[in-house]
């Protein structure tokens, strides 16, 4: 039960653990009765907007109910399913990290060495 109440919190986005910019966020809707199922490949919070959302993850003995407002905060790798009981559509939404991956981050660094470098070589070539 103590993990559940760390990873159950009240939004506020001044916290410092909080998911910083840039970001992705993916809003949907929970159909009544039926059950949508996520894999996180990324940190992530979960939102829900207008109605009670049944989480559970695998693994887990817990499941959590979130109310309007709240936030589940899942880890990457976590898989979760989702649901709502009531008889209307629960609308949610599931906030990211953006990722790009170190390897095209490099690429691109190396990229931007290499231009600078022809400049610089065009520039002393040049009388």
């Amino acid at each position: 039960m103590d993990q559940a109440s760390r990873l159950v919190v009240c939004p506020d986005r001044c916290r410092t653990d909080a998911i910083a910019l840039p970001r992705v966020v993916m809003q949907f809707t929970v159909a009544p009765r039926k059950t949508l199922t996520w894999c996180a490949k990324n940190d992530a919070e979960i939102r829900v907007h207008d109605a009670t959302l049944w989480v559970t993850r695998l693994g887990s003995v817990d499941d959590y109910w979130i109310r309007t407002g709240d936030v589940l905060r899942v880890r990457r790798g976590d898989r979760i399913w989702m649901s709502t009981d009531g008889d209307c559509p629960a609308e949610a939404s599931i906030t990211t990290a953006y990722a790009t991956s170190r390897r095209a981050w490099l690429e691109r660094a190396l990229a931007r060495m290499r231009s600078l470098l022809r400049e610089r070589c065009r520039s002393r070539s040049r009388p």
